[in-house]
């Protein structure tokens, strides 16, 4: 006992440390070096003003040269928008890599998605008023984070998702059950947040082009801030359905550092009625 005090004593501090295998970082640190993910990500409109109203609003403005080819007037100009995004999406490279029988059912899923009768089998759910679920769901559109979870709020059907932060194992139980967005647990990789989902549904689907999936997907998320912009990466792993987990596009999106400023104008209150925010003839 004595030789291990005196060789104790003859050691530093930070060699101390090394040998008791305890880290100078206390947990409390490591939580302030993380980074902030609290915020509004994507979204925002143009400033509103009461000078700016319009009474209609042209989602595809008449210089586009896309809607004008071939001199098409009116509706007429928009009349092949989802056809030609249909083409579009096609042609991408990057796609799911089915076994070998399920493309079939991909390809009438993606062909038959909006159809219905006959070929409801194939319909999209969302087309049939089903939630998204995740991945489709896609990033957060305002994240809550505390010390030991997150939580995800989504525009699409005020949806949000509750993410413990702790690395804990998953619910022996509640990870086989069937929900539309699963369970999720995340754990921190430095400054990456890494979200592991399971206990999914197969009756969502992964992208509008008949993506679809068994219940035994999982997905894992990736969220990274880089500055004022959230990275998002996302993997499947679904060994029923396909040959290879499935690494979708990333998604960048900005912070939206002023939310709802488009409201808070300098416009004169009215006591009468809030008509004035939009209408500066308006007369109460």
């Amino acid at each position: 006992m004595k030789i291990l005090h005196s060789c104790l004593a003859t050691l530093g501090a930070a060699a101390l440390a090394a040998v008791l295998g305890v880290s100078g970082v206390t947990l409390a640190q490591q939580q302030q070096q993380r980074p902030d993910f609290n915020g509004i990500w994507g979204g925002g409109v143009a400033q509103l003003t009461p000078n700016t109203c319009k009474q209609t609003i042209d989602a595809f403005p008449q210089e586009s040269e896309r809607f004008r080819a071939g001199g098409a007037k009116g509706g007429l100009k928009y009349i092949t928008f989802e056809q030609d995004c249909s083409i579009q999406n096609r042609g991408r490279v990057n796609k799911p890599q089915y076994k070998p029988q399920y493309w079939e059912r991909v390809r009438m899923s993606d062909y038959y998605a909006n159809a219905g009768g006959q070929y409801m089998e194939y319909a999209d759910p969302e087309w049939q008023n089903l939630p998204r679920g995740v991945p489709r769901l896609g990033p957060p559109n305002k994240i809550v984070q505390t010390a030991n979870e997150m939580v995800f709020l989504y525009e699409n059907q005020n949806q949000f998702r509750v993410v413990p932060t702790d690395c804990r194992e998953h619910d022996p139980v509640l990870k086989y059950d069937q929900s539309y967005n699963g369970l999720p647990v995340g754990c921190w990789d430095n400054d990456t947040m890494v979200v592991t989902s399971m206990g999914f549904t197969d009756k969502t689907w992964l992208h509008w082009s008949g993506y679809f999936h068994s219940n035994e997907m999982v997905v894992v998320e990736r969220l990274k801030r880089e500055g004022d912009v959230l990275v998002y990466d996302v993997t499947v792993e679904d060994p029923v359905m396909l040959l290879e987990p499935w690494v979708m596009n990333t998604i960048r999106i900005n912070i939206n550092k002023n939310p709802g400023a488009q409201l808070m104008q300098d416009v004169p209150y009215n006591d009468k009625s809030l008509g004035n925010l939009v209408d500066p003839n308006y007369r109460g």
